[in-house]
């Protein structure tokens, strides 16, 4: 894959779940606030009905209310539509509670009335790992495709997660083992 060679090591299987129709749900975290976006016309539709894709911009001060859901679930039948407006609300307050960066849901449908995500997308940011550990578990961060992190670098980053702004990344082997000091102490930094 673009010219990196590795093995490839998770697979996601997922069961079917027969459905009728299908949902769009993206929040997106930017730097003032989150733009969410739903449609009616989720998963392989989406691509064609872009224009049907109901966005809406959340400042980062403003809650998430009902009158903000009500914006993009309006055209929804009435009977659906409190549930939808419901499980966008408590999306969104994961998205902010476990530091997400991007979700999207493509497709979620209802079953017997509940919405159910059939696949979902999530981006947390990393950077957030020293807080959210407990909240997140035993979550791992990929790294890029093909790369493995040498022993020291695993030990910094694991440093990073209890108490962050650590990062050690090294690229080759320094020519002068009398620089490693020097580097090293350029390389890690330690905020509070």
């Amino acid at each position: 894959m673009g010219g990196c060679k590795a093995l490839i090591t998770t697979f996601i299987v997922e069961p079917f779940v027969p459905h009728d129709q299908e949902f769009y749900l993206s929040i997106v975290s930017e730097r003032l606030g989150c733009t969410i976006s739903f449609s009616e016309c989720g998963g392989i539709q989406i691509e064609e009905n872009w224009d049907k894709v109901k966005t809406t911009f959340l400042p980062t001060e403003k809650p998430m209310t009902s009158e903000t859901c009500a914006l993009l679930i309006a055209t929804l039948p009435l009977e659906i539509r409190g549930k939808i407006g419901d499980f966008i609300k408590g999306a969104f307050a994961v998205f902010q509670d476990l530091d997400f960066t991007f979700l999207e849901m493509n497709p979620f449908t209802l079953v017997n009335g509940v919405p159910d995500p059939l696949d979902m997308r999530g981006e947390l940011d990393d950077t957030t790992a020293f807080k959210n550990f407990k909240k997140w578990g035993n979550i791992e961060f990929p790294l890029p495709f093909g790369r493995v992190l040498s022993a020291t670098e695993s030990f910094i980053h694991g440093l990073d997660e209890k108490h962050g702004s650590l990062a050690l990344a090294t690229s080759q082997p320094l020519p002068d083992p009398r620089l490693g000091p020097l580097r090293r102490s350029l390389a890690i930094e330690h905020s509070d």
